[in-house]
């Protein structure tokens, strides 16, 4: 594998100038408050693009399947349903590849910019799409049109913000700010949750139906114009401007336009880091699948239960978690976020068998009260460790390829189809909802292997200044940060 020449002179032969010796001198910190704001507008950002994303998510087991699937039997619709949710995680990947190796070489604030257009706008648009009664397979295949964009666009959103902040927090509150890019994830399900809340209970079901649903949709496009003015007023990472400057120097190759190839440096770099990355998201992406869209679908399925207590659910759940990730992001500082994953892979394995006997005996209160704990205690805890240990498992000048392609291809495969095979073997299995708990199980220890398994780059410079970094061990190889 070679990498593009640089148009810049090697340090051994570039002449000494007044110039080299200025570009020679590091970037100097930056005052704690602007990585306070950083993560603040990264977060802000993504509670908008999630808002959009959580849309389907929350619509999928009420809406989606009477809207673009009617004519078909209900299982046949909900299975369309879940496989359209699935198709925008097989996107993520793509978006995840070209978008790394975008935010690797022209930074990561522009690239959050670009998601966030390409989500807001599908998201707008699915709630001016006809449905299936009016202009027939048009509407599914427009659906799975938007359901793409949109999963292009956030296949870098999350992965984005997670290491804009990361990248950009103080070393005494890395684990609490690099945290609020999950928390507003979270903060915008949530708002999607509530508002399809409010708009169903304010319209009849038959208005709801027709068109009551479309108005959160359509409030992405005001939402998309607030998280623009957001994130053109973020700072670039200080790290990425470092590998910029090393660029100029010629001391560090100029970035891949390919993106194959840049995945393809990341994965080199450290196989078994990148299988890391791949295996570290897949217990909390899972975890929070089944509580949401899979616990949604079942609940107004299966046990024909109203949707207004689905939408119910969804809202106690995310709020719960938000609170939740707050709490764990800032007893990372304190313990350190490696115990912190524990804790959580700990709680979602207690907690598996327990959730589907509730939620097959078929009461509302004890099923949203299971939700909740299963969502705080076995998602929040590794949800907000992990935006402290993915990005140090590569180097920054090819961090973006190596986290949004590891991390979005765990998507694909293993998070995004997680409803759909659960309602698919549930069905098979008469209804009976057992295998759940194994698939929640599953991956935990998917989640566990990948912990193991990765081998962090910490400088020792890093572990002396930074609480949430207990338990690890400094890597040679990290000298000067964990580039």
């Amino acid at each position: 594998m070679t990498s593009e020449p640089s148009m810049t002179p090697s340090p051994q032969t570039a002449p000494s100038s007044p110039a080299t010796e200025a570009e020679a001198v590091a970037v100097p910190r930056r005052p704690a408050r602007s990585g306070t704001r950083t993560a603040v507008a990264a977060g802000v950002g993504t509670a908008i693009e999630w808002y959009d994303y959580g849309l389907y998510t929350v619509a999928a087991g009420l809406v989606i399947s009477k809207v673009f699937f009617s004519g078909q039997s209900a299982q046949v619709a909900l299975l369309a349903t879940f496989a359209a949710f699935a198709v925008g995680f097989v996107a993520r990947p793509v978006g995840g590849i070209v978008l790394g190796a975008a935010s690797d070489r022209f930074g990561r604030r522009p690239v959050l910019i670009f998601s966030l257009i390409l989500v807001g706008s599908s998201t707008t648009i699915v709630g001016l799409l006809p449905s299936s009664a009016a202009i027939g397979i048009w509407a599914p295949l427009l659906l799975l049109l938007m359901r793409v964009t949109q999963g292009f666009g956030a296949g870098a959103e999350m992965a984005g913000a997670i290491i804009i902040a990361n990248e950009s927090a103080t070393p005494g509150r890395k684990s609490y700010l690099s945290s609020l890019a999950m928390a507003g994830a979270t903060f915008g399900v949530l708002t999607a949750s509530v508002l399809f809340a409010v708009t169903s209970a304010v319209f009849s079901a038959e208005d709801f139906l027709s068109f009551g649903w479309r108005i959160p949709f359509l409030l992405s496009a005001v939402f998309t114009g607030i998280g623009l003015v957001l994130r053109r007023s973020m700072l670039e990472s200080p790290e990425f401007e470092e590998v910029q400057h090393e660029r100029q120097r010629g001391e560090l190759a100029q970035a891949h336009r390919n993106p194959l190839v840049a995945m393809a440096k990341a994965v080199k770099a450290s196989p078994r880091n990148w299988v890391a990355g791949f295996l570290v998201p897949s217990g909390l992406n899972v975890t929070s699948y089944i509580t949401s869209a899979f616990a949604i679908s079942y609940i107004s399925g299966a046990l024909r239960l109203p949707g207004s207590y689905a939408l119910l659910m969804s809202c106690a759940v995310f709020g719960s978690g938000f609170l939740a990730l707050l709490v764990f992001g800032r007893l990372g500082d304190t313990i350190g976020v490696r115990r912190v994953m524990f804790i959580g892979i700990a709680g979602a394995l207690l907690l598996a068998v327990p959730y589907v006997a509730i939620l097959k005996a078929g009461a509302i209160v004890p099923i949203i009260i299971a939700s909740v704990a299963l969502n705080a205690f076995g998602w929040a805890g590794v949800a907000a460790a992990h935006t402290v240990l993915m990005p140090a498992l590569f180097r920054a000048e090819y961090r973006s390829s190596g986290l949004f392609s590891s991390r979005e291809l765990q998507g694909a495969l293993i998070a995004g189809p997680t409803p759909l095979l659960a309602a698919f073997l549930v069905g098979q299995l008469g209804g009976e909802p057992w295998i759940v708990a194994g698939i929640l199980a599953a991956a935990q220890l998917m989640t566990l292997a990948g912990i193991f398994l990765g081998r962090p780059l910490f400088s020792a410079e890093e572990l002396a200044e930074t609480p949430a970094l207990k338990g690890y061990a400094a890597t040679p190889t990290a000298v000067g940060g964990a580039r």
